[in-house]
């Protein structure tokens, strides 16, 4: 640890937390992530059965140091710790937020910070098509990676129906294997289609696989291992607005 200083860490409780707690930020001074949740944990009983004495989550959460997955983010200082269900059961509803061009490139710089700040260089970056494609090419820019693939994993039927459950549509076509690869999508919403495309870039041998969406869901199955915002309404992408119903065809 480069500090041995206290700092204010803001920790962000999610979906059902904040509500068995009775807010959505608890304010602690501590010098590392794991430091402030164990005094977040002394300070409200309530977090004793979502983290343990030494400050990790337990089974069925997860924790985000700075928007990146705890286990990437070793025992150091943080800014913002968020407690995320992995599994949630919430109701939910049909509110949409429209995301603009500007918000696609400031998450995508975000989550690409974030990669670099992890210490993990990818040699190839796969986006999922067809929400991945986008932040996949932003993402590989700026990180410098020349080499870009896509998957086609399928889970909805049309904008508002979804399938029964995913299925791969088409394969990467570029060899992965002894290769670090950044699998990217825009959303992990159910974290159906993140899962099947994981497990399918998995039998192709790459070295390592790290996963990346510019938001997710907090009740999302699979939490990427890097994500920039967490919301709980239908996102509408710039280049789903057509498909959205929101805007007439051209």
């Amino acid at each position: 640890m480069a500090e041995n200083t206290e700092n204010t860490v803001k920790i962000r409780l999610l979906s059902t937390l904040k509500e068995a707690v009775g807010k959505e930020t608890i304010t602690v001074t501590a010098r590392t992530w794991r430091e402030a949740l164990i005094v977040a944990r002394t300070l409200h009983k309530e977090l004793s059965r979502v983290v343990n004495d030494k400050g990790e989550p337990v089974p069925g959460y997860i924790v985000f140091v700075d928007g990146i997955d705890y286990r990437l983010a070793g025992d150091s200082p943080a800014k913002e710790v968020s407690i995320v269900p992995v599994v949630h059961g919430g109701s939910r509803k049909t509110e949409f937020v429209m995301i603009t061009w500007e918000d696609v490139e400031r998450t995508s710089q975000d989550v690409a910070y974030k990669i670099k700040q992890s210490g993990f260089m990818p040699d190839i970056v796969v986006g999922i098509l067809r929400g991945g494609v986008v932040p996949a090419r932003i993402i590989s820019d700026i990180l410098g990676v020349d080499d870009i693939a896509v998957i086609e994993v399928k889970l909805y039927k049309d904008f508002t129906t979804r399938g029964a459950r995913p299925y791969l549509r088409q394969p990467v076509t570029i060899p992965l294997k002894g290769r670090r690869v950044i699998l990217v999508d825009d959303v992990s919403d159910t974290g159906l289609t993140l899962e099947l495309a994981l497990q399918a870039i998995n039998l192709y041998m790459p070295t390592a696989v790290k996963t990346a969406t510019l938001y997710i869901k907090p009740w999302t199955k699979i939490v990427p291992d890097y994500y920039s915002e967490i919301t709980d309404k239908w996102i509408v992408f710039p280049w789903e607005k057509w498909e959205s119903g929101k805007y007439e065809p051209v």
